[in-house]
């Protein structure tokens, strides 16, 4: 039922920004469908995102200590993500004391 009510307020929303482009546009200023294409543009940017970031951690996963992968985006941003082993914490004695 959550996921019913969910498509029909984006639906209204929709309609309703529509309405709102329409009344508010003049000649040469934004129309809907040049929003809704942002829009598009922007939830896929965001999906994309996810899978990287999910596809990372799979490989980091996957990789043995000292293992290092290096991304290179389309703007040309680098990143480097390496594998180190965890640092070993020293022992607490038991007890309240030092």
């Amino acid at each position: 039922m959550g996921g019913e009510v969910a498509t029909i307020a984006g639906s209204g929303a929709v309609f309703v920004l529509g309405l709102a482009v329409r009344l508010m546009s003049r000649r040469g200023s934004t129309g809907l469908g040049e929003i809704l294409l942002e829009l598009a543009r922007g939830r896929a940017a965001a999906a994309s995102e996810r899978e990287r970031r999910a596809t990372t951690v799979e490989i980091l996963d996957r990789l043995p200590h000292g293992g290092r992968v290096d991304e290179v985006d389309e703007n040309g941003r680098q990143r480097t993500y390496e594998v180190t082993p965890a640092r070993k914490r020293p022992r607490r004695n038991g007890g309240g004391g030092r």
